[in-house]
């Protein structure tokens, strides 16, 4: 009958790897307009931002709906699960690309990240007790943001990666602005 499974591998391969390189040279190339570029990253921006912002509202509808008793640290096993049967899948997706590429998929990165995962869950931890007891618009603001705001900080103090006029100016003002935001997120609840 027809072709082996086999002969549309290599075709599955060559297509995700072809996606893979338009989008690096779409963005990389110089001749791509900045616009387009500038249009890709605010985009980004915009998800990353979402994203970060819904972060604890499932923490927060559940604090709603709990009984009086229930401690706020009952929340972090299912929240921690879900994220490493997220992360998992993930990785074993791209497993799966890698083999349909005909690549090797690397295995160091694996032990840091279940390490890092496990210090962040220590520190989601504590962003739940905080919530618990300070309130969502005080402690979620200050957990996620303040962290942000102080690696900058270390970034720029530390390790001088700001470099120039324009960029110190941008930077200042992203710094203002998010320090504005804390404020107003503070006041408002």
């Amino acid at each position: 009958g027809g072709r082996a499974p086999a002969a549309r591998v290599p075709r599955l391969a060559r297509f995700a790897e072809d996606g893979q390189r338009r989008w690096e040279r779409a963005l990389a190339h110089p001749d791509t307009p900045r616009l387009a570029r500038h249009f890709a990253g605010v985009g980004l921006a915009l998800v990353a931002g979402v994203l970060a912002g819904v972060n604890a509202v499932p923490f927060d509808i559940w604090k709603e709906t709990r009984g009086p008793d229930e401690p706020a640290l009952s929340f972090l096993f299912a929240q921690t699960l879900g994220i490493y049967g997220m992360g998992s899948a993930m990785y074993i997706a791209y497993g799966a690309v890698q083999y349909l590429r005909g690549a090797r998929t690397e295995k160091s990165p694996v032990r840091p990240a279940y390490l890092s995962g496990a210090i962040w869950a220590c520190g989601f931890a504590g962003m739940l007790v905080a919530i618990d007891e300070l309130g969502m618009g005080l402690a979620y603001v200050s957990c996620a943001i303040m962290p942000v705001m102080l690696s900058a900080v270390v970034s720029y103090v530390v390790f001088k990666e700001i470099r120039g006029h324009r960029n110190l100016v941008n930077f200042a003002v992203a710094l203002c602005l998010q320090v504005g935001g804390v404020a107003l997120l503070n006041a408002g609840s």
